[in-house]
């Protein structure tokens, strides 16, 4: 039994003298290096910056005029940009003597791809392109093409074969397939009801309700406008409905009915309800300037009026006197230019205050005047985007 102890207690001995021996080589390590450290950095020290994440340039404007740098190693990052410092030796806040060199690890940048080439290719073998080429899909706009099959690439950005970085964005531009054959309608304002409803039928439309309205300015049964508006893009087959002039008469048209109409130069606008006339006392009336009624800015021929607004971020404001406020609306990213129109609803009917082609992120401010219980409706290619009270 006190043999085995003798044992047990020997072996313990054996373990502690171990441990104080690795403990005893370690420090020694440690401290022969820093011996070494100052012996070949022994005189005056320079303690050498971090210039990890910057660039080139900046590198060689920061360090101090004894440090000599070196590029040691140039890899792909997605990290860090081209010609920028991933690593460094010595490390930062290492003191070394003069003219010591210092090696930087220098970016490549994220490495550079080729875009594959996706046009007429569904959406799934687009997804395994992009996978493939180490790309992802970016935005996606969506447009009719009788060419190209629905849910298809039209075109793509960037394009085919340019480099892109790895992981990089590639936005789409899909069809919709052939959609019915839209052509703009023609302007019927102007035309005998007989003539027009004649006219309608010969395109392939549909004339739909006759509203009439009093407008002394033109002749009974002439078409003053029309649902849709002039030049707005039709389908075969589609309803047209008509606003004429009664002449002196009232007229059927309710005010909620014009709201939908959009009036053409020329078109009177109607006035508010009769009032009482007041009793003449031989006394002078103060007068007042009534601001001019909101008109779209094409003529009955089919022209561009000479107040045509120029496709600018800016519509020309009214006329002076006229009460008006300012629209603003930014444009929806993406990477086509869209035609953009700016139509006013009011109790006088609807009328069409601005057009436009602007590119994506585009800032449009378009002045309208101020009419009671009026609000602004924008469209982009034709599709409603927004509605807003005027303020």
């Amino acid at each position: 039994m006190a043999k085995k102890e003798s044992c047990l207690l020997i072996l313990v001995k054996m373990l502690i003298l171990v441990s104080l021996l690795v403990a005893a080589v370690v420090a020694a390590f440690f401290y022969l290096r820093e011996q070494l450290n100052g012996y070949f950095n022994r005189g005056d020290t320079i303690e050498v910056p971090d210039f990890r994440g910057k660039h080139l340039v900046q590198v060689f404007k920061d360090k101090p005029a004894d440090l000599v740098i070196e590029k040691s190693d140039e890899k792909f990052d997605l990290r860090y940009p081209k010609d920028f410092v991933i690593a460094q030796y010595p490390e930062a806040g290492t003191r070394v003597r003069a003219n010591k060199k210092v090696l930087l690890t220098i970016s490549l940048g994220s490495k550079q791809v080729n875009v594959p080439d996706l046009f007429q290719r569904n959406l799934r073998e687009t997804s395994l392109a992009l996978l493939n080429a180490q790309l992802i899909e970016g935005n996606r706009t969506y447009v009719r093409s009788g060419k190209i099959e629905r849910d298809r690439i039209v075109t793509q950005s960037p394009l085919p074969s340019m480099a892109q970085g790895v992981q990089g964005k590639v936005d789409l531009l899909i069809s919709l397939g052939q959609g019915p054959r839209r052509v703009p309608l023609p302007n019927l304002a102007g035309k005998v009801l007989n003539d027009a409803q004649t006219s309608l039928t010969a395109w392939g439309l549909k004339p739909g309700k006759i509203l009439s309205r009093k407008d002394p300015t033109r002749a009974s049964q002439t078409v003053i406008s029309t649902v849709p508006a002039p030049f707005e893009p039709v389908g075969e087959g589609a309803t047209v409905d008509l606003l004429v002039s009664a002449g002196n008469e009232p007229g059927t048209a309710k005010p909620g009915d014009l709201e939908r109409f959009e009036f053409t130069v020329g078109a009177q606008v109607p006035a508010p309800a009769d009032k009482p006339k007041p009793k003449d006392d031989g006394k002078p009336k103060p007068t007042t300037a009534t601001p001019p009624a909101p008109q779209i800015f094409i003529a009955d021929d089919g022209e561009i009026s000479p107040d045509t607004p120029a496709e600018d971020d800016e519509a020309p404001a009214p006329a002076a006197g006229a009460d008006s406020t300012q629209v603003s609306f930014t444009m929806p990213d993406g990477f086509m230019p869209k035609e953009v129109k700016f139509f006013q609803v009011s109790a006088q009917g609807r009328t069409q205050v601005y057009s436009g082609t602007h590119k994506p992120l585009d800032l449009i401010r378009v002045s309208v005047p101020r009419l009671i219980n009026s609000k602004v409706q924008i469209y982009i290619n034709d599709v409603p985007i927004e509605e807003r009270p005027v303020q």
